[in-house]
């Protein structure tokens, strides 16, 4: 009868103890602030880039900007932050789809770095890239290997991995 009794404290004991302290919630929610905070940049630069801005929000957060020429969308999934520039603040990189009337036209990633005073928008760069990930101020995109106005643009072989960093307002390829 006594061994029951110490297997049920046993495991009692590491019950408790392997409980999730909570420690990681501090970063989910600031991860989710930055991610707020870096949204609002972006929607601010883009709302400024066209005439009379119209911004919709869909249920699945999706973001869209636009007005009847052109129309901007930020996927939430498409916001990576990590370390970009050469400070220990962590940055961010948006990725948005940009559309002229219903078709697609080259996507553009806006580079968003902390500052003292918040978050601001350093560059734009326009570029088919896919951005796979930003992990130690490498950033790790798809590239495709042909112009989006020939047939083999969406061919899933055409495409690269390759890695950059962000150094003077531009990404540099990293070999």
């Amino acid at each position: 009868m006594k061994p029951y009794y110490i297997l049920i404290i046993l495991s009692g004991l590491l019950l408790g103890c392997s409980q999730n302290s909570g420690t990681d919630r501090p970063d989910k929610t600031s991860e989710k602030k930055i991610r707020k905070q870096v949204s609002a940049v972006a929607e601010k630069y883009l709302m400024s880039q066209l005439k009379e801005p119209e911004k919709k929000i869909t249920e699945n957060g999706l973001v869209t900007i636009g007005d009847d020429q052109k129309m901007y969308v930020i996927e939430p999934s498409k916001i990576f932050t990590g370390l970009i520039d050469d400070d220990l603040k962590k940055d961010a990189i948006v990725s948005v789809s940009t559309f002229q009337g219903q078709f697609q036209t080259v996507s553009e990633q806006l580079i968003i770095l902390k500052s003292e005073d918040g978050f601001r928008l350093a560059t734009s760069v326009e570029s088919d890239m896919r951005i796979i990930s930003l992990k130690d101020r490498i950033i790790t995109a798809d590239v495709p290997e042909h112009s989006r106005n020939t047939p083999l643009f969406n061919c899933p072989s055409c495409w690269e991995v390759v890695k950059y960093t962000f150094k003077m307002g531009e990404f540099v390829e990293v070999e």
